[in-house]
């Protein structure tokens, strides 16, 4: 199969003839063919034109990825800081639009065909559209939106000691992700683009089981049902960190026919597939070893996860367990194609 057909295959639960690989690479794309990691970020034909050179290169399924983890910070008025240097590899928040209470009190909803990195996304989307390709740009889940205004640490004492302002800028978070969703499916349609909702800031190291339940859970709920009844068919959430006591909650979210859930490291493949059994499930090298290890240790790592990860009853896509990171060693990525080529084939 080509890796258009692969991809094809799976989202419309056909058999296909080998493990496919999900990169999920960004700053590594532009870095592999001689432009900087804040190129992704800010020049869109480059950051398009660098993933679809990397995917040829390693011959990867064809699912490339926009986005960033910092949504919600530039867009409502923040700051944010390009990557730079060689442990710079995404944009970070120097500068968060809620501060204060008053702040909250504030907020409004910007206008999304302008605000921050949305004009960007969009001319990257339209580059994969012409392309006639399936792509994935972040809107992320709602939680992350809500640290992303304030910083994680205001909104976790707020959740504790002034649930209403976290509420508020929680509403307002999701408010924003859906009409954004709205928008892009408006410019560049459903067909195509696969929403990105990734989820760091709901790890059991940051907020308790019972805190995601009444913090995270509903709004991420509520967001999935809208972009389904939008009109997008397979939505991928990256439950990123250590969730594995939030499963219960999300595995009751919405995914789409079917969704792709990304698992981070820190959750057993084989658990995932217990909470999704009608959905695909994507992971998860730890990315770390990418980066850091030797090419033995990821091919073992790969090894491991193709093994576990090819009984998932509704199919399973190989992938880091978080993003690839942009100065992983080009061998240890090449050695996971290896791996694929040496066990993951379907009789």
């Amino acid at each position: 199969m080509s890796p258009n057909e692969r991809i094809e295959a799976l989202l419309n639960r056909q058999p296909v003839d080998r493990v496919p690989f999900f990169s999920l690479s960004q700053g590594f794309n532009t870095l592999n063919v001689g432009y900087s990691v804040s190129d992704y970020y800010r020049n869109p034909k480059k950051s398009f034109n660098a993933a679809m050179w990397t995917h040829e290169q390693y011959n990867w399924d064809m699912l490339p990825l926009i986005g960033y983890a910092a949504l919600c910070s530039w867009e409502f008025g923040g700051e944010i800081k390009w990557p730079d240097g060689v442990y710079s590899q995404a944009p970070s928040v120097v500068r968060y639009p809620v501060e204060t209470e008053d702040d909250v009190r504030n907020l409004k909803i910007p206008d999304v065909s302008s605000a921050g990195i949305i004009p960007i996304f969009l001319e990257w989307a339209r580059y994969a559209e012409n392309a006639g390709i399936r792509y994935c740009i972040t809107i992320e889940e709602p939680f992350v939106g809500a640290g992303n205004f304030a910083g994680l640490d205001r909104l976790c004492r707020w959740m504790l000691k002034k649930p209403e302002l976290a509420h508020k800028i929680l509403k307002m978070s999701t408010d924003f992700k859906i009409e954004l969703a709205y928008y892009f499916a408006k410019e560049v349609g459903t067909k195509r683009l696969i929403p990105w909702n990734g989820d760091a800031s709901s790890d059991n190291r940051i907020i308790s089981p019972k805190m995601y339940e009444e913090f995270a859970y509903p709004y991420t709920k509520r967001l999935h049902e809208k972009l389904l009844d939008m009109g997008y068919k397979h939505l991928c959430p990256h439950i990123c960190g250590e969730q594995n006591r939030n499963y219960p909650f999300w595995e009751k979210v919405p995914m789409g026919d079917p969704g792709i859930i990304s698992v981070s490291h820190e959750v057993d493949l084989e658990k995932a597939m217990t909470h999704f059994p009608d959905d695909i499930i994507m992971g998860n090298i730890e990315p770390a070893v990418i980066q850091s290890g030797t090419p033995e240790e990821v091919y073992a790592r790969a090894k491991k996860c193709i093994e576990k990860g090819r009984k998932a009853k509704s199919g399973f896509i190989l992938s880091p367990g978080c993003e690839m990171p942009p100065s992983s060693p080009p061998h240890n990525v090449w050695t996971i194609m290896r791996a694929i080529n040496d066990f993951g084939w379907y009789e």
